[in-house]
């Protein structure tokens, strides 16, 4: 778990439950508190990188046409130095 506030109620929740008997409820309420607790940081922690994923996707296609118009550019240069050595 990280260090974001999920997360540190997370690591809180799980060191109480562990004061509790095994087998107890108090410690089974804990446990699944903290379980709740753990899977909001992790949805946190995928919307943040689904977010970064989705703007470096954004950035590869709008840089696809400027990428393609160069090629096109460099292969006719190419082309004409080919011509202009025969």
């Amino acid at each position: 778990m990280t260090d974001s506030a999920p997360g540190r109620q997370a690591r809180e929740l799980l060191a109480k439950a562990t004061q509790h008997p095994i087998a107890s409820p108090q410690r089974d309420a804990l446990v699944a508190e903290a379980a709740v607790w753990a899977r909001l940081e992790h949805a946190a922690i995928v919307d943040k990188y689904t977010a970064a994923t989705v703007d470096i996707e954004s950035a590869l296609v709008s840089l696809a046409d400027p990428v393609r118009k160069l090629a096109s550019e460099v292969g006719d240069l190419t082309g004409r130095i080919k011509l202009g050595q025969k």
